[in-house]
């Protein structure tokens, strides 16, 4: 009788432990990012978000420059989380491309090789600016290459309208000379 009680207990352990094993894998697998899924959609969301972070970031600063007038400048600092991964880009995108866009009244951000503005496939944002830019645009084939970001803007009437980026001290700067009337 002793043998065949301890021979129930291993086969019910062995069970218990086959279900909780199971439910273990589930939830691995339902948490990580494959294409097509929730956390997929959620991801490409939180990406749009910090998109629309920088974007509102640099029209801000553009914003300012702009209201204080020639010879103003201003320095905001941002973080990314996401923009500075491919990984999670090319999950949410299929692509590793993240551009930074000024022309007329906006400031654009997106990943991939051109903007989609609405809809299911969308991969930008706009943001308004005060004043009609001059097109220009700074394109990151691999991510931002850091993921803190100081903006620079000056608005220097010697100098053209000019948007230019290094990373400088961990950060990526972006610079940016406005030139209004210019």
């Amino acid at each position: 009788m002793r043998i065949a009680r301890r021979g129930q207990v291993s086969l019910e352990f062995m069970l218990v432990f086959g279900v909780m094993l199971v439910l273990m894998l589930y939830s691995v697998n339902s948490i990580t990012f494959q294409e097509g899924s929730t956390s997929t959609d959620t991801l490409s969301m939180q990406i749009l978000l910090e998109e629309k972070s920088l974007a509102n970031a640099i029209a801000g600063t553009i914003a300012q420059v702009y209201a204080q007038g020639p010879g103003a400048k201003s320095t905001t600092y941002a973080k990314v989380t996401y923009l500075g991964e491919p990984d999670y880009l090319q999950k949410a995108f299929g692509s590793t491309r993240v551009t930074i866009k000024g022309s007329g009244n906006s400031v654009q951000v997106w990943v991939g090789d051109s903007p989609v503005t609405s809809g299911g496939n969308k991969n930008a944002v706009t943001t308004e600016v005060p004043y009609s830019l001059d097109e220009a645009s700074l394109s990151f084939s691999g991510g931002l290459p850091a993921k803190s970001v100081r903006i620079v803007v000056e608005w220097n009437p010697d100098k053209k309208e000019d948007w230019n980026a290094t990373v400088v001290n961990g950060y990526l700067e972006i610079r940016i000379n406005i030139n209004p009337g210019g």
